[in-house]
């Protein structure tokens, strides 16, 4: 009798704790799903915030035609061209590409990137509005020459880094949350630029995102990335591709 006592008695006391920790799991699960929450509603706001700045601050005043008199991208990068005697074999895309480093680093210039195989050009002309109380804001596009990998033969582009990630960089540094959720940040800000622009008729045909994954421990892609681009829309051919090494090796 006494055994079966001191059994019902441990069963009571197993079945105690076995709730209390029970409990203590609920617990702290709901604390962390809250956390979760938290985490990803601050991650979702500031990325929204990084697109919409982004594309209407600079790409939806760039890309289409403001009506004053200079024209959109397309109309500057035709004047460009003009102006520097290039033909549609020189710059083959009317396009600008945004260029999204995976580890949030925006360059001064995309030269520092690869500095053999990218050079900057004069940039196209401005876009000149009165904005935000500032008059004659300059809006400017940067353009490059992106050599193939022979070094000899090359293409034009227009291309440029993205400045809310150098904000994002900035901002980083000195807040640990960002810090801590910028991997997740930069890639859900690419997601997102991606849909908005391509939710826009008026961007049609005017724009490429790269995503670029900038590895420090191997040599540079973002030339071959923007090539094989033009390759893949049979601008340019398959021999853009071949490495001059390897033949002299």
């Amino acid at each position: 009798m006494k055994v079966f006592k001191l059994l019902i008695s441990y069963s009571l006391m197993f079945a105690v704790i076995s709730t209390l920790l029970l409990l203590v799991s609920l617990i702290l699960y709901c604390k962390n799903s809250v956390q979760e929450v938290k985490r990803l509603a601050f991650i979702n706001g500031y990325v929204d915030s990084m697109v919409c700045t982004y594309f209407y601050g600079y790409l939806k005043k760039i890309i289409p035609d403001q009506g004053t008199g200079t024209g959109g991208l397309y109309d500057k990068i035709m004047i460009y061209k003009e102006k520097q005697n290039l033909t549609d074999k020189d710059f083959p895309f009317h396009k600008i590409f945004i260029i999204i480093c995976a580890s949030g680093f925006v360059p001064p210039t995309l030269e520092k990137i690869d500095n053999k195989r990218i050079e900057a050009r004069k940039h196209l002309d401005p876009l000149v509005l009165n904005n935000a109380g500032i008059n004659g804001r300059r809006y400017t596009t940067a353009v490059y020459k992106v050599k193939y990998r022979n070094l000899k033969d090359h293409i034009t582009v227009a291309m440029e880094g993205t400045p809310p990630l150098l904000t994002l960089s900035d901002a980083s540094a000195e807040d640990p949350e960002l810090k801590n959720n910028k991997k997740q940040i930069i890639e859900m800000f690419y997601k997102r630029l991606s849909k908005k622009l391509a939710e826009n008729a008026e961007f049609a045909n005017s724009y490429e995102v790269v995503f670029y994954n900038d590895d420090p421990n191997k040599p540079p892609t973002l030339a071959d990335e923007i090539i094989l681009r033009h390759i893949q829309k049979g601008l340019l051919p398959q021999g853009a591709m071949d490495y001059y090494f390897d033949q002299i090796s």
